[in-house]
């Protein structure tokens, strides 16, 4: 019996010590708030490293896009080119200059117009264009910019 009491006097002794050794609900509590403070700070990381990506990668496209748009709008002209690009021909002298300051101001300062016909018969038209270039590459690219920007058919002639 003696033995039996030494026994669970000493199981209980080791329990207590084993509980002892253990951490507290206080030191648990705090090591729990630090965890989650840990996944937070993470989170935040994270959500910021994609906000700057995200910025990044629209700075990257707007600068493409600038890119293309300049390299679009990349003509050269040629007063002895073959090329040019007819967007309206009116029988008004006035009506055509008019035109040709409307282009001008819409930065093709290439506008200029073309007597067609007769004066004799009265049959008298002013074709207004815009170029003149070297390329029929660069003609399709005025097309485009008069299609894209003014929503407006045009078609390309050689001089």
């Amino acid at each position: 019996m003696k033995d039996f009491k030494s026994i669970i006097g000493l199981s209980i002794l080791v329990i207590v010590l084993i509980q002892a050794c253990g951490p507290t609900e206080e030191e648990l509590r705090q090591q729990e708030q630090a965890r989650l403070d840990s996944l937070q700070r993470v989170q935040i990381e994270q959500l910021e490293q994609a906000r700057i990506d995200s910025v990044n990668i629209a700075q990257q496209q707007a600068e493409q896009q600038a890119l293309a748009e300049a390299e679009r709008r990349n003509i050269t002209y040629s007063s002895e080119g073959p090329f040019s690009v007819q967007v309206g021909s009116w029988r008004s002298e006035e009506k055509a200059n008019e035109m040709i300051a409307k282009w001008k101001s819409n930065g093709f300062e290439n506008a200029y117009s073309v007597m067609f016909g007769s004066e004799e018969t009265g049959d008298v038209w002013f074709r207004v264009r815009l170029g003149n270039v070297a390329t029929i590459a660069d003609a399709e690219k005025i097309q485009a910019l008069v299609k894209e920007d003014f929503e407006m058919d045009s078609w390309i002639d050689q001089i």
